[in-house]
Order: C-alpha cells, then sequence, then structure tokens
C-alpha cells in the first residue's frame, strides 16, 4: 500500500433556486445537509433520516416530513371544532358519509385547504472538454438538459405522498446508438451516480430518457413507529465526497456532480426513535436490487442504529441480501473547536465483485471481422484474454476522513474549507487495469469499480465562500479532486449567481494534470485501442430554474 497522500478534492457548489415557502424545497427533493440524529416527539410526523454532514449538493435523503408548509394555524383549529349545526339534515348526512370540508372520517387529523403540491426544476446545460494538441473545432460538445416534476400529497400531519419523475435529454447525441467507440470523459458530472468505465464505450441515442427518481407513501403507527414505504432516498455514512457505506443506494454518488441526481430504491423503512435519549432505530426490506427480485427470498434485509453521545454521533449498519456476504459500516462526526471531524468505515467482501488484470504476455489474436458484430465479437474476445477477470475472496475496508473549518471574516459572511482522505481496498494501485474495465467481454463485469473508486489512495480539498461581502448573489469554490494512486488530477472553479428568485446562472472550468493515462485525464493506452489523447481542461454553463 503506498503511504504517500496528495491532499486533493472537488467539490461542487450545489446550485438550485430555493423554493417557495408553500412547496417542497430542492434540499427536500435532493437532500439537504441532515442535522443531528434526533426522535421525532409524540404527535408529530417522522423526522428524516439521521445522516452525516454533507457537502454541498449533498447525496439526496429521504424528504424530510414536516406539517403540511403554508398550512394556516387558525385554519386548523377552526377546521378542527365541531361544525355548527345545520338546518339541512341531508346536506349534513352526505358530508359526514362523503366527506366534507369541515372534517375528515376515520381520523383524529385535519385536512389542510390544499393537500397537493405540484413542482420541480428545469436544467440545462452546455460544457466541452479538450484533450491535449486538439484544435479547438474538435473539443467536445454536450447540452444535457433534465427536467424534474414532483407530486407532494400531504392530506394531514401523518400522512404524505411523493412522486418525483425525471427526463434527461442530450440534443447533441447521435439519432441512433448503432455506432460505437470510445466516448470522452465529461469533467461534470453525469446524472445517475458515479458510472462504470464500460459506459464510455458505445454510444447513446438523443432519444429522452424518463427515469422514476421517487414514489412513496409516509406515515406513522401510534406515533411510534414511523413507515416509508416506496422507492425513495436513504443515505448512510458521513463522507463528503466518497461515500462506501451508502449500501441502499444502487450506484455511489460522483463527486462532480452538481447535484445528486441519483435515483433512489424501493424498499420499506420502519423508524423506531427514542426521544428521550434522541438515538435512532431503523429496518428496511429492500426490493429493488442491481439484479431482478423474482422471489421474497431475494428480498434484501438492512438495519441501522444511530447514537448521540454528548456532541459526537454515531451510526453502525448492516446489510444482507440472499447468496451473498454482509456489508457492515460505522460511521461517525463530532467537533473540536471550530473545527467538524468526521468519518466512516465500510466492510465488504470481494467475493461478488469482478477485477480485472493486465496480463501483457497473453497470446489474443487482434479484433477483426466484415461486419460491426463480428468486431465487436472478436474485441470481446482479445479483451478476455488480455484483462483476465478474477474474484477474491476476503473482507476489505474502505475508510473515509475528514475535516471542515468555518471562519467568519466579516460580519454575516464566513468562507469554509475542507480536506477528505478515502482509502479505497477495492482500487487499483495503478493505471494498467483500466482498459479493461472500459472495453466490452464475452460475459458482463458484476460490480466493476466505477470513477471515482478506480483507485486505491484518494484526496481531496476545497474552499467555498457563499455570498462574499456585498455579492450576496454569488458563490465561488475553489476545489481539487485527485488519484493519489495513478497520480491524476482535476482542479476546478465553480461560480453560481442568482439571476432572478428562481433562476441560477452556473459556470465552472477546470484543469486536468498528472498522468496522461490516469483516471482523471484518462488518455487510454492499450493494445486493442488506438491511442487516445488526455484531457486538458474544462468548460461549462448551465441554467437552473426550481419551483
Amino acid at each position: 500500500m503506498r503511504t504517500e497522500l496528495i491532499v486533493v478534492a472537488g467539490l461542487l457548489v450545489a446550485a438550485g433556486a430555493a423554493a417557495q415557502e408553500h412547496r417542497p424545497s430542492e434540499d427536500e427533493m435532493f437532500g439537504a445537509k441532515p442535522e443531528a440524529p434526533t426522535a421525532a416527539p409524540s404527535g408529530s410526523a417522522a423526522p428524516a433520516e439521521s445522516t452525516a454532514p454533507a457537502a454541498s449538493g449533498a447525496p439526496p435523503g429521504a424528504p424530510p416530513v414536516t406539517p403540511p408548509p403554508g398550512t394556516n394555524p387558525a385554519a386548523a383549529t377552526e377546521a378542527q371544532a365541531p361544525a355548527p349545526p345545520s338546518s339541512a339534515p341531508a346536506d349534513s348526512r352526505d358530508e359526514a358519509v362523503l366527506g366534507g370540508h369541515e372534517t375528515q372520517m376515520f381520523t383524529e387529523e385535519a385536512a389542510p385547504s390544499d393537500p397537493l403540491r405540484i413542482g420541480g426544476q428545469l436544467y440545462l446545460r452546455a460544457q466541452t472538454t479538450a484533450l491535449a494538441g486538439q484544435h479547438p473545432g474538435n473539443y467536445s460538445f454536450s447540452t444535457p438538459a433534465l427536467a424534474d416534476v414532483y407530486f407532494d400529497a400531504r392530506p394531514n400531519d401523518r400522512v404524505r405522498g411523493f412522486i418525483l419523475g425525471r427526463m434527461i435529454y442530450d440534443p447533441t447525441l447521435p439519432t441512433d446508438s448503432s455506432s460505437f467507440g470510445t466516448a470522452t470523459l465529461p469533467a461534470t458530472g453525469g446524472t445517475s451516480g458515479s458510472a462504470n468505465l464500460s459506459s464510455l464505450f458505445g454510444q447513446q441515442s438523443r432519444s429522452p430518457r424518463l427515469f422514476l427518481d421517487q414514489l412513496w407513501l409516509r406515515f406513522d403507527i401510534a406515533h411510534t413507529v414511523f413507515v416509508t414505504a416506496g422507492k425513495q432516498h436513504v443515505r448512510w455514512g458521513t463522507g463528503h465526497f466518497w461515500s462506501p457505506s451508502d449500501f441502499l443506494h444502487l450506484t455511489f454518488r460522483n463527486p462532480l456532480d452538481v447535484f445528486d441526481a441519483r435515483t433512489g430504491t424501493t424498499m420499506v423503512k420502519l423508524h423506531f426513535p427514542v426521544e428521550s435519549k434522541a438515538w435512532n432505530f431503523y429496518a428496511y426490506g429492500v426490493t429493488e436490487n442491481a439484479d431482478a427480485t423474482p422471489t421474497v427470498s431475494h428480498v434484501a434485509g438492512a438495519a441501522r442504529a444511530e447514537f448521540v453521545v454528548d456532541t459526537a454521533e454515531f451510526g453502525v449498519g448492516a446489510f444482507v441480501r440472499r447468496d451473498q456476504d454482509p456489508k457492515v459500516a460505522a460511521d461517525v462526526s463530532f467537533g473540536i473547536g471550530d473545527f467538524d471531524l468526521y468519518g466512516e468505515v465500510a466492510l465488504k467482501n470481494a467475493s461478488e465483485i469482478d477485477r480485472v488484470r493486465f496480463t501483457p504476455d497473453a497470446q489474443f489474436t487482434a479484433p477483426s471481422g466484415t461486419t460491426q458484430d463480428e468486431y465487436l465479437a472478436s474485441l470481446k474476445t482479445a479483451t478476455d484474454a488480455l484483462y483476465r477477470v478474477y474474484r477474491d475472496h476476503d473482507y476489505r475496508p474502505q475508510i473515509v476522513g475528514g475535516l471542515s473549518y468555518a471562519r467568519k471574516y466579516n460580519d454575516n459572511d464566513t468562507f469554509t474549507v475542507g480536506a477528505e482522505y478515502f482509502y479505497n481496498g477495492f482500487g487499483y494501485s495503478d493505471e494498467h487495469a483500466y482498459p479493461g474495465l472500459l472495453l466490452p467481454h464475452t460475459t458482463d463485469l458484476t460490480q466493476p469499480a466505477p470513477f471515482f473508486y478506480l483507485g486505491r489512495h484518494y484526496g481531496a480539498l476545497y474552499v467555498t465562500f457563499p455570498s462574499p461581502f456585498k455579492l450576496d448573489l454569488h458563490t465561488f469554490t475553489l476545489s481539487t479532486l485527485g488519484n493519489v494512486s495513478d497520480r491524476s488530477f482535476i482542479t476546478r472553479f465553480d461560480y453560481s449567481y442568482v439571476l432572478l428568485t428562481h433562476l441560477r446562472f452556473e459556470a465552472f472550468a477546470s484543469a486536468r494534470y498528472g498522468n496522461p493515462q490516469g483516471e482523471f485525464r484518462f488518455g487510454v493506452s492499450s493494445p486493442l485501442l488506438p491511442p487516445s489523447s488526455p484531457a486538458v481542461f474544462d468548460l461549462g454553463v448551465a441554467l437552473r430554474l426550481a419551483i
């Protein structure tokens, strides 16, 4: 294991205009920086699941349940008061049976006057990546657009239903996906988490892609057990950039994403708060997995406990699925003076993870064929020979540790600096195996290492200035992200400006440097691929409308 560490990292500004008070905020939709674990007071709605502090653009957690915003307390009291006698018994009977606007049947909770909210966001981007020695006219170009629409139903304080759908569209892609090749690694994140390298081989079409991000119901049982059933976000761990213990998402978060746009996971969550100690206990039945769930025996189970001791927060959890070794995790966060410290560790068995090993002395036949299918078949056979697939059978740790420091430098102005280190027990010590993860094999790899989890050692460093001095609508962030194992880095400057109440302008510029074949430059070198130039810099702009 290398002992050298170059502290680096990538933190992006989570943009998004603030929503109106009577609508769910973007933090509710995509996850906000959670507070310390707290138990729900008797008679209140279930608190949001407790997780450790998250960086700007924090990965999504289940949207917190709060009393319906915009509800007038006086109106609620009036609704709960007995209705005056009516001179029309028939009308009173109809209201009692069919549900009038005074009270609801079979519940002590009164319905708000506006129980359904509709909103969403529109996110338009344009970005380019330059390769070494490339003419500016040949720089890559893409304009990915994202649209979210949500329906938030809160008939009373104890029941809530939420649906969020997503569409992604990029008109710069080809009209069909019949052709294939190696795409450029973009400097901004994707829209579905940290992707496998194989996603760069081949092409997607410009046809709009539709996703279901969230679809859940939440209610409580006797103000004691809080139930959330359906497709939802639950995040474990305390890491700002890397989250190896985030077992309940199907993909890892991409640190370069401006906001975490991974879709949720379908499950049933039971929350048991202990109010007197501010402790929380959770149990999960996970019905959605990377593979199908054809029988009851394929449903995964998980459990987590969170404790508050003085000023420190601790969490432990485990994830179990049939025919797989259990995964366990623990995390902690605490403060020392002006510093916030955090850490997490995840233990997983390598027995279900396909790894590749570059064997330069292997005998293979160069890919050939008169048709695309024939060429692709011969390429897969050659890839199997040159990049052999294997599995280990031992538990390995993935460890994250970090700190942040915030300082006030003016009456209402602060800046924050932070650093994070990630040891990845499943990472590769150099870049020679990367083409084996990129190129297709005769059998698709199972759980191969994705981007930002390729190396053995990573580091992060960032500084952010939100609303400095009189620039109340501006935010500036400078960050660096690096793979210390293969010695490749990316330094990025992000800027955001609130144009109008719900409209935000974003821009970024990044420089890539270090090992030309490393993860963040990705000038892939392989006997099976033509020479590829490494990335040098990236530019991008975006507009985001959120309501």
